[in-house]
Protein backbone atom coordinates (compact mmCIF):
# COMPACT_ATOMS: atom_id res chain seq x y z
CA UNK A 1 0.00 0.00 0.00
CA UNK A 2 1.27 3.63 -0.71
CA UNK A 3 1.14 6.47 2.41
CA UNK A 4 0.65 9.03 -0.36
CA UNK A 5 -2.23 7.67 -2.42
CA UNK A 6 -4.30 6.68 0.57
CA UNK A 7 -3.68 10.25 1.69
CA UNK A 8 -5.28 11.27 -1.52
CA UNK A 9 -8.50 9.18 -1.68
CA UNK A 10 -8.77 10.50 2.02
CA UNK A 11 -9.27 13.84 0.75
CA UNK A 12 -10.91 13.29 -2.09
CA UNK A 13 -13.75 11.69 -0.27
CA UNK A 14 -13.70 14.45 2.49
CA UNK A 15 -17.62 15.70 1.77
CA UNK A 16 -19.13 12.66 0.22
CA UNK A 17 -18.39 10.16 2.86
CA UNK A 18 -19.39 12.58 5.35
CA UNK A 19 -22.36 12.91 3.91
CA UNK A 20 -22.98 8.93 3.09
CA UNK A 21 -22.22 8.60 6.96
CA UNK A 22 -24.44 11.36 8.34
CA UNK A 23 -27.36 9.94 5.40
CA UNK A 24 -26.66 6.15 7.09
CA UNK A 25 -26.65 7.74 10.75
CA UNK A 26 -29.84 9.40 10.37
CA UNK A 27 -31.51 6.85 8.65
CA UNK A 28 -31.15 4.62 12.23
CA UNK A 29 -31.58 7.30 14.29
CA UNK A 30 -34.81 8.11 12.40
CA UNK A 31 -35.92 4.75 12.00
CA UNK A 32 -35.96 3.83 16.23
CA UNK A 33 -37.30 7.30 16.74
CA UNK A 34 -40.41 6.80 14.80
CA UNK A 35 -40.60 3.45 15.81
CA UNK A 36 -40.51 5.01 19.42
CA UNK A 37 -42.92 7.57 18.99
CA UNK A 38 -45.50 6.20 16.90
CA UNK A 39 -48.92 6.38 18.29
CA UNK A 40 -49.52 3.24 15.85
CA UNK A 41 -46.65 1.09 16.63
CA UNK A 42 -47.39 1.48 20.29
CA UNK A 43 -50.63 0.17 19.94
CA UNK A 44 -49.59 -2.65 17.97
CA UNK A 45 -46.99 -3.66 20.65
CA UNK A 46 -49.85 -2.99 23.40
CA UNK A 47 -51.99 -5.57 21.51
CA UNK A 48 -49.42 -7.86 21.31
CA UNK A 49 -48.49 -8.09 23.98
CA UNK A 50 -51.98 -8.52 25.22
CA UNK A 51 -52.46 -11.09 22.83
CA UNK A 52 -49.50 -13.24 23.31
CA UNK A 53 -48.59 -12.33 26.75
CA UNK A 54 -45.19 -13.86 27.31
CA UNK A 55 -44.92 -15.96 24.20
CA UNK A 56 -42.62 -13.32 22.17
CA UNK A 57 -40.34 -13.17 25.02
CA UNK A 58 -40.00 -17.49 25.10
CA UNK A 59 -39.37 -17.27 21.28
CA UNK A 60 -37.03 -14.83 21.07
CA UNK A 61 -38.77 -12.13 19.12
CA UNK A 62 -37.77 -8.36 20.18
CA UNK A 63 -40.09 -6.24 17.78
CA UNK A 64 -37.43 -3.67 18.04
CA UNK A 65 -34.89 -5.32 17.25
CA UNK A 66 -36.37 -6.87 14.61
CA UNK A 67 -37.83 -3.37 12.82
CA UNK A 68 -33.34 -2.55 12.99
CA UNK A 69 -32.33 -5.25 11.14
CA UNK A 70 -35.27 -4.18 8.43
CA UNK A 71 -33.15 -0.62 8.32
CA UNK A 72 -30.01 -2.86 7.62
CA UNK A 73 -31.46 -3.75 4.58
CA UNK A 74 -33.75 -1.24 3.13
CA UNK A 75 -32.98 0.66 0.08
CA UNK A 76 -32.28 3.91 2.09
CA UNK A 77 -29.27 2.12 4.00
CA UNK A 78 -27.88 0.59 0.71
CA UNK A 79 -28.11 3.39 -1.15
CA UNK A 80 -26.24 5.09 1.30
CA UNK A 81 -23.67 2.91 1.26
CA UNK A 82 -23.74 1.48 -1.57
CA UNK A 83 -22.78 5.15 -3.37
CA UNK A 84 -19.62 5.03 -1.70
CA UNK A 85 -18.86 1.39 -2.54
CA UNK A 86 -19.69 0.98 -5.82
CA UNK A 87 -18.18 4.89 -6.33
CA UNK A 88 -14.84 4.03 -4.89
CA UNK A 89 -14.80 0.83 -6.78
CA UNK A 90 -15.70 1.91 -10.12
CA UNK A 91 -13.09 4.80 -10.06
CA UNK A 92 -10.21 2.46 -8.99
CA UNK A 93 -8.92 1.53 -12.26
CA UNK A 94 -12.01 2.45 -15.15
CA UNK A 95 -12.56 6.58 -13.90
CA UNK A 96 -8.56 6.69 -13.08
CA UNK A 97 -7.77 5.72 -16.37
CA UNK A 98 -10.22 7.63 -18.13
CA UNK A 99 -9.13 10.85 -15.96
CA UNK A 100 -5.23 10.00 -17.24
CA UNK A 101 -4.33 10.12 -13.31
CA UNK A 102 -3.66 6.14 -13.55
CA UNK A 103 -1.11 5.99 -16.00
CA UNK A 104 0.37 9.03 -14.70
CA UNK A 105 0.95 7.42 -11.14
CA UNK A 106 2.11 3.88 -12.38
CA UNK A 107 4.70 5.76 -15.01
CA UNK A 108 6.42 6.91 -11.20
CA UNK A 109 8.02 4.04 -8.93
CA UNK A 110 4.01 2.83 -7.64
CA UNK A 111 3.36 -0.79 -8.38
CA UNK A 112 0.23 -1.35 -9.55
CA UNK A 113 -0.24 -3.99 -6.81
CA UNK A 114 0.43 -0.70 -4.12
CA UNK A 115 -2.53 1.16 -6.11
CA UNK A 116 -5.14 -1.73 -6.14
CA UNK A 117 -4.52 -2.57 -2.27
CA UNK A 118 -4.76 1.30 -1.12
CA UNK A 119 -8.12 1.76 -2.92
CA UNK A 120 -8.82 -1.65 -1.35
CA UNK A 121 -7.83 -0.57 2.52
CA UNK A 122 -9.95 2.94 1.87
CA UNK A 123 -12.98 1.23 0.26
CA UNK A 124 -12.80 -1.23 3.28
CA UNK A 125 -12.44 1.00 5.79
CA UNK A 126 -14.96 3.08 4.49
CA UNK A 127 -17.61 0.43 4.39
CA UNK A 128 -16.89 -0.27 8.11
CA UNK A 129 -17.84 3.62 9.16
CA UNK A 130 -20.97 3.48 7.59
CA UNK A 131 -21.99 0.09 8.87
CA UNK A 132 -21.23 1.31 12.36
CA UNK A 133 -22.82 4.98 11.71
CA UNK A 134 -26.39 3.24 11.34
CA UNK A 135 -25.42 0.83 14.37
CA UNK A 136 -24.71 3.84 16.08
CA UNK A 137 -27.35 6.02 14.85
CA UNK A 138 -30.25 3.18 16.28
CA UNK A 139 -28.34 3.02 19.69
CA UNK A 140 -28.46 7.01 20.21
CA UNK A 141 -31.98 6.86 19.53
CA UNK A 142 -32.66 4.07 21.90
CA UNK A 143 -30.88 6.09 24.42
CA UNK A 144 -32.92 9.10 23.66
CA UNK A 145 -36.25 8.00 23.24
CA UNK A 146 -36.00 4.87 25.20
CA UNK A 147 -38.58 2.42 23.40
CA UNK A 148 -40.22 -0.71 23.72
CA UNK A 149 -38.06 -3.41 23.07
CA UNK A 150 -34.11 -3.89 23.17
CA UNK A 151 -30.87 -3.25 21.30
CA UNK A 152 -27.76 -4.98 22.24
CA UNK A 153 -24.89 -3.05 21.58
CA UNK A 154 -22.59 -5.42 21.31
CA UNK A 155 -25.29 -7.18 18.68
CA UNK A 156 -25.80 -4.36 17.04
CA UNK A 157 -22.27 -2.99 16.18
CA UNK A 158 -21.52 -6.96 14.98
CA UNK A 159 -24.43 -6.16 12.57
CA UNK A 160 -22.59 -3.14 11.13
CA UNK A 161 -19.65 -4.93 10.40
CA UNK A 162 -22.15 -7.34 8.50
CA UNK A 163 -23.41 -5.04 6.70
CA UNK A 164 -19.96 -3.15 6.12
CA UNK A 165 -19.16 -6.69 4.57
CA UNK A 166 -22.51 -6.54 2.04
CA UNK A 167 -21.44 -3.06 1.28
CA UNK A 168 -17.94 -4.67 0.73
CA UNK A 169 -19.38 -7.53 -1.90
CA UNK A 170 -21.28 -5.07 -3.60
CA UNK A 171 -18.20 -2.22 -3.86
CA UNK A 172 -16.16 -5.66 -5.32
CA UNK A 173 -18.22 -5.82 -8.31
CA UNK A 174 -17.41 -1.98 -9.27
CA UNK A 175 -13.85 -2.57 -8.97
CA UNK A 176 -14.26 -5.60 -10.92
CA UNK A 177 -16.27 -4.33 -13.80
CA UNK A 178 -13.84 -1.35 -13.65
CA UNK A 179 -10.80 -3.60 -14.07
CA UNK A 180 -12.49 -4.47 -17.53
CA UNK A 181 -13.06 -0.83 -18.43
CA UNK A 182 -11.89 2.71 -19.67
CA UNK A 183 -15.09 4.21 -18.99
CA UNK A 184 -16.31 5.25 -15.90
CA UNK A 185 -20.01 6.08 -16.87
CA UNK A 186 -19.80 2.90 -18.80
CA UNK A 187 -18.29 0.84 -15.80
CA UNK A 188 -20.90 2.25 -13.10
CA UNK A 189 -23.75 1.80 -15.46
CA UNK A 190 -23.12 -1.92 -15.36
CA UNK A 191 -22.35 -1.73 -12.19
CA UNK A 192 -25.54 -0.84 -10.51
CA UNK A 193 -27.16 -2.70 -13.33
CA UNK A 194 -25.89 -5.89 -12.02
CA UNK A 195 -26.65 -4.49 -8.24
CA UNK A 196 -30.47 -4.19 -9.25
CA UNK A 197 -30.75 -7.35 -10.82
CA UNK A 198 -28.90 -8.91 -7.73
CA UNK A 199 -31.36 -7.11 -5.76
CA UNK A 200 -34.40 -7.97 -7.10
CA UNK A 201 -33.56 -11.64 -7.65
CA UNK A 202 -33.09 -11.79 -3.71
CA UNK A 203 -37.15 -11.47 -3.46
CA UNK A 204 -38.35 -12.37 -6.65
CA UNK A 205 -36.85 -15.44 -7.29
CA UNK A 206 -38.06 -17.24 -3.76
CA UNK A 207 -41.83 -16.66 -5.27
CA UNK A 208 -41.59 -19.11 -7.87
CA UNK A 209 -40.26 -22.70 -6.55
CA UNK A 210 -38.05 -23.39 -9.91
CA UNK A 211 -36.24 -20.28 -9.36
CA UNK A 212 -35.97 -20.63 -5.60
CA UNK A 213 -32.71 -21.80 -5.39
CA UNK A 214 -31.01 -19.59 -8.05
CA UNK A 215 -32.03 -16.50 -5.46
CA UNK A 216 -29.08 -17.89 -3.29
CA UNK A 217 -26.70 -16.77 -5.84
CA UNK A 218 -27.08 -12.80 -4.94
CA UNK A 219 -24.94 -11.54 -1.81
CA UNK A 220 -28.10 -10.37 -0.46
CA UNK A 221 -29.24 -13.59 0.44
CA UNK A 222 -26.65 -14.09 3.01
CA UNK A 223 -27.37 -11.01 4.68
CA UNK A 224 -30.10 -11.16 7.30
CA UNK A 225 -29.11 -9.37 10.76
CA UNK A 226 -32.20 -10.78 12.05
CA UNK A 227 -30.61 -13.92 14.16
CA UNK A 228 -27.67 -11.48 15.79
CA UNK A 229 -29.77 -8.60 17.11
CA UNK A 230 -32.91 -10.89 18.00
CA UNK A 231 -30.55 -13.69 19.54
CA UNK A 232 -27.33 -12.12 19.55
CA UNK A 233 -26.43 -15.27 17.21
CA UNK A 234 -24.08 -15.01 13.94
CA UNK A 235 -24.44 -16.82 11.17
CA UNK A 236 -20.93 -17.86 10.58
CA UNK A 237 -21.97 -19.16 7.08
CA UNK A 238 -23.43 -16.36 5.75
CA UNK A 239 -20.13 -13.95 7.15
CA UNK A 240 -18.01 -16.47 4.91
CA UNK A 241 -20.11 -16.46 1.66
CA UNK A 242 -20.24 -12.66 1.83
CA UNK A 243 -16.85 -12.65 2.61
CA UNK A 244 -16.46 -15.15 -0.80
CA UNK A 245 -18.51 -12.42 -2.53
CA UNK A 246 -16.33 -10.14 -1.83
CA UNK A 247 -13.25 -11.38 -2.57
CA UNK A 248 -13.60 -13.93 -5.73
CA UNK A 249 -14.62 -10.34 -7.83
CA UNK A 250 -11.60 -8.47 -6.29
CA UNK A 251 -9.14 -11.65 -6.81
CA UNK A 252 -10.34 -11.30 -10.36
CA UNK A 253 -9.99 -7.28 -10.22
CA UNK A 254 -6.66 -7.70 -9.25
CA UNK A 255 -5.77 -10.16 -11.94
CA UNK A 256 -7.64 -8.46 -14.64
CA UNK A 257 -5.49 -5.25 -13.82
CA UNK A 258 -2.12 -6.73 -13.46
CA UNK A 259 -1.85 -7.86 -17.13
CA UNK A 260 -4.21 -5.24 -18.32
CA UNK A 261 -2.84 -2.85 -21.18
CA UNK A 262 -3.73 0.73 -20.27
CA UNK A 263 -3.91 2.09 -23.10
CA UNK A 264 -6.67 -0.25 -24.65
CA UNK A 265 -9.78 -0.59 -23.48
Amino acid sequence: MNRALMTRLVLEQRVRLPLEVLLVGLWGFLLVAVFATSEVFTKQLEAQADQFGDLLDLVGLDPLAQWASIGFQHPIYLLGGGLFAVGLGVRAIAGELEAGSLALALSRPLARRSWFLSHLAVLIVGCVIIGEAYALGCLLAVTVTDPLGNLESVSMLLAGLQSALLLLALGSIGVVISAFSSERGRALAWSVGVIVVLYAANFLLPLWAPTKAAAQLSPFAWFDPAPLLQRGTLAGGDVVVLALYAAIPLSVAAWQFARRDLAGG
